[in-house]
């Protein structure tokens, strides 16, 4: 029989449970990030039947995003994460869905699902939008983290009839 040194049982554990630990912190880490869209958060206020959730976890280099809306007035054709506070129409930051009447500047953006439905996508420095006025600078995806961590970026579901905004919501740290 085959005798196994307890070194030889230490190193072993060693490398499990490096390997599980790294498998691990891939999936946590990331800060959870919410917003519930209506309306009423809109600038001005829109009286919409429609509605909408938003939930992203925000990591150092990218944003896995699931955004779901319904009930709109008219079918969406854009949405995007804009950076401003609430009340205040600001610029676009990140495009969270496009159309074929609205194209994303930035590639592998998803399409929107024009009469409702849920879109999921990933963000990173390449989604990152220059707004003028606001010193944010394409690609910046570090200047991004800051902003939406600070409260000041909300979520717009763009539709035909609101094609300026028809819900909208402000992301918040899950949690806060």
């Amino acid at each position: 029989m085959r005798r196994i040194s307890v070194g030889a049982v230490l190193a072993l554990l060693a490398v499990v449970s490096l390997v599980v630990l790294s498998g691990a912190s891939a999936d946590e880490g990331g800060t959870s990030l919410r917003a519930s869209l209506s309306g009423f958060q809109e600038s001005p206020p829109k009286l919409s039947p429609g509605s909408g959730t938003f939930t992203a976890t925000l990591f150092n280099d990218h944003l896995n995003y699931k955004l779901t809306y319904r009930g709109l007035s008219s079918d969406a054709f854009m949405a995007h994460i804009h950076f401003g506070q609430r009340a205040v129409s600001a610029g676009i930051l990140i495009w969270l869905c496009q159309s074929a009447t609205a194209p994303s500047p930035t590639a592998g953006v998803p399409m929107c699902p024009a009469g409702g439905g849920t879109v999921t996508g990933t963000a990173s420095a390449a989604s990152v939008l220059n707004v003028a006025g606001q010193t944010l600078t394409s690609g910046n995806f570090s200047d991004a983290i800051a902003i939406i961590k600070s409260g000041d970026a909300y979520v717009n579901v763009h539709t035909t009839n609101f094609k300026a905004g028809e819900i909208r919501g402000q992301l918040q740290i899950e949690g806060d």
